[in-house]
Order: structure tokens, then C-alpha cells, then sequence
């Protein structure tokens, strides 16, 4: 091995201490995510509480699911400035944002569920109770749980930089589906079914 490696390896591993990044601190921390997880919770207490035959408002339904559209439209939408713009946004608005945006996505999915439990859901309703979906949902949480570090092991087995093409974020966006689902379905088979079997005869399910 080079000795001037070996010099930089060590410099860097006893002199230069890696600061602090939005993504250790910020987004992947998960007292910054407890937001949509209460959400979530109160959701579905709220859904209990009041029964499947509760009946909405039609102007209060109208008008709340208006405001949903547009809030989450803005969750999505507002730091696009951010990349197009030469200064990019005021740093307020990225505090923000980043404060607020997944607890105001969290109230929006959690409106769209509470109307699709209601049976006031319509079309979307329809939609989400196709008989295609529920292979997916019972492999959705394997498949968060695995998805990052399929992700680190394509990101860290990379020899050259990648540079941005549309069409590439594309092919690496279906990779990585594909990758994250296949082995969330050998998660399933190997830990969540084998644990869930086990769950049904300690409690008699």
C-alpha cells in the first residue's frame, strides 16, 4: 500500500472529525419522524372512535379535502425553487419546511384514510381496494426496512461517480424497487411469516 495513503488515511481518521449533515442529524433521526408516527396513531384512534358508518358534511368534506390537495401540493412543490432558483430559497422557508412538511403530509394521507375507512373515499377508495395491491401491502414494511441498505450497498460498490441523467435516476429508481422488494419478499418468508406462525400459537389468533 501506498505510504502516502496510509499518511491521508490517518489524518483523516484522527484530525478531521466529520461534522454535522442534515441527513445523520435531520433525516434519518427518528425523533425528527415521531411527527407522522403520532399522526398515524391518532389516525387510527380517531377512525375507531368514531365507526366505519360515520357520516361527513359534504361541505366540510369538499372543503377540507381542497385544503389537503393543496397542502400537499406544497409539501411536494415548494422547495423545488430551491433547485432552480441561482440563490435558492431564504433559509427560513428550508427550516420550515423541513419542520413542517412531513407532520402537514402525515394530516394529508391521514385525511385520505380516514375518508377511504368511512366508505366517503370514492374513486380513490375504489382504487386502493383493487385486489393487485395486497401483495404489496404485506410486503411494505419488509420492503422500508431493507430499502436503505439496498441503496448503501449500490451507493458504496460504486467505482466511478454518477452523474445526473434523467433517464439514469430512472433505471436506479426500478433497480432499486425491484432489488428492495425481492428481498423484502425473503424477509417475509424467513423472519416475518416464521414469527408471525409462532405469535398465532402463543396467543391462540
Amino acid at each position: 500500500m501506498d505510504v502516502d495513503y496510509i499518511k491521508c488515511f490517518f489524518i483523516f481518521i484522527f484530525f478531521i472529525k466529520p461534522g454535522p449533515t442534515f441527513f445523520k442529524n435531520i433525516y434519518v433521526a427518528p425523533w425528527c419522524r415521531i411527527s407522522a408516527y403520532a399522526i398515524g396513531i391518532l389516525t387510527g384512534y380517531f377512525v375507531i372512535d368514531v365507526g366505519r358508518l360515520y357520516r361527513l358534511n359534504k361541505s366540510i368534506k369538499f372543503f377540507v379535502t381542497i385544503l389537503a390537495i393543496l397542502t400537499a401540493l406544497a409539501c411536494l412543490f415548494t422547495i423545488y425553487g430551491d433547485y432552480i432558483l441561482v440563490p435558492g430559497l431564504n433559509r427560513s422557508v428550508l427550516v420550515a419546511y423541513q419542520s413542517l412538511s412531513r407532520t402537514f403530509w402525515s394530516i394529508c394521507i391521514g385525511w385520505l384514510l380516514f375518508l377511504c375507512c368511512i366508505n366517503q373515499g370514492g374513486i380513490i377508495n375504489k382504487i386502493l381496494s383493487w385486489p393487485i395491491w395486497s401483495p404489496f401491502a404485506r410486503l411494505n414494511y419488509s420492503c422500508y426496512l431493507v430499502h436503505s441498505t439496498i441503496i448503501y450497498i449500490i451507493l458504496f460498490n460504486q467505482k466511478m461517480p454518477m452523474y445526473y441523467q434523467g433517464q439514469l435516476v430512472f433505471n436506479n429508481f426500478i433497480a432499486h424497487i425491484f432489488l428492495s422488494y425481492t428481498a423484502a419478499i425473503l424477509v417475509a418468508i424467513f423472519f416475518e411469516t416464521p414469527f408471525f406462525i409462532i405469535e398465532k400459537k402463543f396467543f391462540k389468533r
